[in-house]
């Protein structure tokens, strides 16, 4: 089967789980005998390969590309400038039909399509009836694609502004015939929104976690884990509120990542002998970091779809304190697993690894059995979940 996977951001240019998981999607249906070709967006119309897959670049006409965002944040007038072109963008038509010419895909799964614009599954469509879209975040119904408001406060239903952006989307939905939901939260917020044309299959998200020893050390203080981007909807301020609970060192906590919380983790290394910062990891020290820690933290105050950090660290028999919210509480099921707190509560966090620290001993006994069952489920297997959906759609 040829298939074309459509991505907003691909590798090396990626800035979050969504360009992670279309990436490790492309090379895994490549690995069951598949051809696959990415396009996506990129500075100039182009080109390239990643790990042997031929990648089509193409730079839509636009006030800047979004990658380069994550370095200079846009204002807010430019933003919503930026998204109102992106709504109907001609000028990706012409590289984009030429991709799809050359490629003649017998399925088409597209990713997040900011950048490229909704035009994309009219154009999809015109060249296969399997056309498959992921859903990553909130972006077919809110800009910020967080459904969250500038202050930081939760969306319970559409404002006037996305209710009309959502609606223009929702306009295209006829194109779609498959949305892929890694979690039943994010298809039910679809679902009441308005998508109601496509069929709707929860195909779960994957890792590949390397094979690494485990510290099963019996001793020492609780290892507690935040693996992540250091903006505010991560929790971060919540984190940070919870480690002056733990002076007395019952704790070890080790923080890792990047943005606009790194001069105050860097702080609070510096002032609590018990909190480590690691900055950006990956590869090998980041697997270490995963191999030592006891406990891993999901702390998001946004309404997460399938967070690939805690996937990973699922996979490593990690036991698990997420935020009740999104799709976070369908990674962690039940007490064996982990624990879910309410979203931004500093208390209910310090309270929650009080007690898992009092249990540590069978928390860390326990780990073999968890990591068992994280890794029944991986990327060969979401991979057969994508192909299944393609050809029922082939007939």
């Amino acid at each position: 089967m040829r298939i074309a996977l459509i991505s907003s951001l691909f590798p090396p240019y990626a800035i979050g789980g969504a360009e992670q998981v279309a990436a490790q999607l492309a090379l895994a249906i490549r690995k069951l005998g598949h051809h696959v070709e990415v396009i996506s967006t990129g500075r100039k119309t182009e080109q390239d390969a990643w790990e042997g897959i031929r990648v089509w670049r193409i730079a839509p006409w636009n006030l800047y590309w979004s990658f380069d965002k994550e370095e200079q944040r846009p204002c807010g007038l430019a933003r919503a400038a930026w998204h109102a072109v992106d709504l109907w963008n001609p000028t990706t038509l012409g590289p984009l039909r030429q991709a799809l010419e050359s490629i003649r895909p017998d399925a088409v799964n597209t990713h997040n399509i900011d950048g490229l614009s909704p035009l994309v599954w009219s154009e999809a469509r015109k060249r296969t009836a399997a056309l498959v879209h992921t859903l990553h975040d909130h972006h077919l119904l809110c800009p910020r694609a967080t459904m969250r408001r500038a202050g930081g406060e939760l969306c319970e239903r559409l404002c006037p502004a996305c209710r009309v952006y959502a609606g223009y989307h929702r306009r295209f939905q006829k194109h779609v015939r498959i949305l892929a939901a890694p979690a039943r939260a994010i298809a039910e917020t679809h679902r009441l929104a308005g998508w109601s044309e496509p069929e709707i299959r929860i195909i779960p998200n994957a890792v590949n976690a390397a094979a690494i020893d485990h510290n099963d050390a019996a001793e020492g203080p609780l290892r507690v884990l935040f693996l992540s981007r250091l903006v505010r909807e991560k929790g971060c301020e919540t984190l940070l509120a919870a480690l002056s609970m733990f002076r007395d060192g019952a704790c070890e906590f080790h923080i890792a990542g990047r943005g606009e919380y790194e001069p105050q983790f860097r702080r609070a290394a510096l002032s609590m002998p018990n909190v480590s910062w690691h900055g950006f990891v990956e590869g090998r020290a980041k697997d270490a970091l995963l191999a030592k820690a006891d406990v891993f933290l999901q702390l998001s105050e946004c309404r997460e779809n399938a967070p690939l950090a805690l996937i990973e660290a699922r996979c490593h028999g990690l036991y698990l304190v997420g935020s009740d919210i999104g799709g976070i509480p369908e990674l962690i099921e039940g007490r064996a697993a982990g624990r879910l707190i309410p979203p931004g509560n500093p208390r209910a966090l310090g309270e929650a690894l009080r007690e898992i620290a009092i249990e540590k001993p069978a928390i860390r006994a326990a780990r073999a059995g968890r990591l068992q069952r994280g890794r029944s489920y991986g990327m060969r297997e979401m991979a057969e979940l994508y192909l299944h959906a393609f050809h029922s759609l082939l007939g």
